[in-house]
């Protein structure tokens, strides 16, 4: 995770929330990579060894997305890292125009990445 330029993070929603392979992966790393707690346990902003780094956004889910957005968002705002493309939301079935997005997607982050 040091070594990357940026991410591009992707997740389920089930229940409102991201996974718990993508929260664990957050557990896991956040203090090592410079994420930012105050006192209180709020978030707050990073000048950690990854912040500045771009990333990108995908959720897939049945329902409601809101509350995986906001998690996900919520902790690499934390790690400040900065949202580089529009969060691809799909809610239902994965059809041609969500692949599409998701192409476009992980297209702009890795020309980012490549300039």
């Amino acid at each position: 995770m040091l070594a990357a330029d940026g991410y591009l993070l992707g997740s389920p929603v089930n229940f409102g929330y991201m996974s718990g392979a993508l929260k664990h992966f957050f557990d896991s790393t956040f203090l090592q990579v410079g994420g930012a707690l105050d006192a209180g346990g709020g978030a707050g902003e990073s000048e950690g060894a990854t912040s500045g780094r771009p990333y990108g956004l995908w959720l897939h889910g049945r329902y409601d997305l809101t509350g995986g957005v906001r998690a996900v968002q919520s902790i690499v705002g934390a790690l400040g890292w900065k949202l580089s493309y529009d969060v691809l939301e799909v809610l239902g079935d994965v059809d041609d125009p969500e692949l599409g997005s998701a192409y476009e997607l992980g297209a702009t982050i890795a020309a980012l990445l490549s300039s």
